[in-house]
């Protein structure tokens, strides 16, 4: 399972599905594109996973990350972090907003194993061959630059798939269990959502794996947290809290990060 999925894990052969087929960016012109959203929408976190198309960014946001894209340089960046619709959104959105090319590596291996549920069962059951199937598969995207990648947690599982999102940007959104566990449930139906024992054990699976992974998380080289955003913003609850917001702040972190580089590089330069 593990040398199949690694060999066919980013091959011309295998036909992408309709949601990747959308990894593009919005300012490439496109026949029969999807709806497009009011901007005004995303002031709040959607309760749903869009796709590129709907999430257009805002002329006002598009003015704020313009000028900070020519310090990145076609830096790749790698987002981390608790898999949600709302990790997903931000990265989507982040990709639009500097025209950077979006792909997101757990829906990658989907493609390949055949769905959410045979991916979970090829983790579960092959611990070792998922890694190997990630390490694979970073060192073929760590490659591309302009990348907005959307990792899944097997790309901090090992110190070989930590090392190797250093070829760009690692940023870990840290985002509320809850919108995690909320989003596990609602794809397992209406059954699932009503019932308060699904809850409670999605949450304490979920908890287990972040306290886990959380230190793994945090060697990230920008940690953006949607509590503190929301709390630096004078915002009583991330319900108000949008998309834009999170964007601007990771894009005004990976600037300062990428101007501190640059310093401590020219300053070790010999004159």
């Amino acid at each position: 399972m593990a040398m199949r999925a690694a060999a066919a894990f980013f091959s011309p052969s295998v036909s992408p599905s309709p949601k990747q087929q959308h990894t593009h960016s919005v300012f490439s012109p496109r026949r029969g594109s999807t709806r497009r959203i009011d901007p005004r929408r995303l002031r709040a976190f959607p309760a749903t996973e869009l796709t590129l198309e709907e999430l257009n960014p805002s002329v006002a946001l598009l003015r704020k990350t313009a000028e900070a894209v020519g310090d990145f340089r076609k830096t790749p960046i790698y987002i981390v972090g608790t898999d949600c619709n709302a990790k997903r959104n931000i990265a989507k959105l982040l990709a639009n907003s500097i025209i950077y090319r979006y792909l997101c590596s757990e829906d990658l291996l989907e493609d390949v194993l055949g769905g959410k549920d045979a991916l979970a069962a090829f983790r579960e059951s092959d611990e070792k061959g998922y890694l190997e199937v990630e390490t694979e598969g970073l060192k073929q995207l760590t490659s591309m630059g302009s990348l907005v990648l959307c990792c899944g947690d097997g790309a901090v599982m090992n110190s070989t798939n930590l090392g190797l999102l250093r070829h760009g940007v690692s940023i870990w959104i840290d985002v509320p269990l809850e919108l995690a566990v909320n989003d596990m449930l609602k794809s397992k139906g209406a059954q699932a959502i009503s019932d308060p024992d699904s809850f409670s054990q999605a949450m304490a699976k979920l908890r287990q794996r972040y306290d886990d992974l959380k230190e793994r998380y945090a060697v990230s080289d920008v940690t953006v947290s949607v509590q503190n955003v929301a709390s630096q913003l004078g915002y009583s609850s991330i319900d108000s809290l949008s998309l834009e917001d999170m964007v601007i702040e990771i894009v005004s972190r990976i600037e300062k990060l990428i101007q501190a580089k640059a310093m401590m590089e020219a300053a070790g330069k010999p004159e």
